[in-house]
């Protein structure tokens, strides 16, 4: 039990400090900064396990679990909390169909495709969404610019190997 609640307590502020960091530093990096400090919440976990467990057992009731089954516990715990973050924060930064519900959210009278168009995101506009998802392309290594061009990388030819199976199998276009 005390992993798992070290787990919530050691997510916890990194979550917050990874709001902290991303509202005061505006990285240009937004997703690898993300990763990083999901990765440190993990480290951070195992590391200040043994010394937190004779904190938090005084404070809670003692596992009944063997020390190993604990510490795994926390670090699937963890590894939920992890998963589920990313997740969320990767619907909320990148989701097309999000950003255009917000937008006719926000309009009283409905848009127009024209409309849309010109007023996606806040005015910054399609031609923005375009060069935007590019540019993080670009930043995460998956494509890189050659003149007008943009090649796929070796990392990139990877990762769209491994997404084209699952894109088969649930019948995606």
């Amino acid at each position: 039990m005390s992993g798992v609640v070290l787990a919530v307590f050691v997510f916890t502020l990194v979550f917050v400090a990874h709001l902290a960091f991303s509202h005061v530093a505006r990285p240009a990096r937004k997703e690898r900064t993300l990763v990083r400090f999901m990765l440190a919440a993990i480290a951070i976990d195992i590391v200040v396990y043994p010394v937190a467990r004779r904190i938090l057992i005084p404070l809670i009731e003692p596992s009944p679990l063997p020390l190993v089954v604990d510490l795994g516990a926390g670090l699937a715990a963890m590894g939920l909390l992890v998963l589920g973050y990313v997740e969320f924060w990767s619907i909320v930064e990148r989701s097309f169909s999000l950003r255009l519900l917000i937008d006719v959210a926000e309009s009283s009278d409905g848009l127009t495709r024209d409309e849309i168009e010109t007023r996606y995101s806040g005015g910054r506009g399609l031609e923005w969404l375009m060069e935007k998802r590019i540019s993080d392309l670009v930043g995460s290594g998956m494509i890189q610019r050659t003149g007008a061009r943009l090649d796929v990388t070796r990392r990139g030819r990877l990762v769209g190997a491994f997404f084209r199976v699952p894109r088969r199998a649930f019948l995606m276009r």
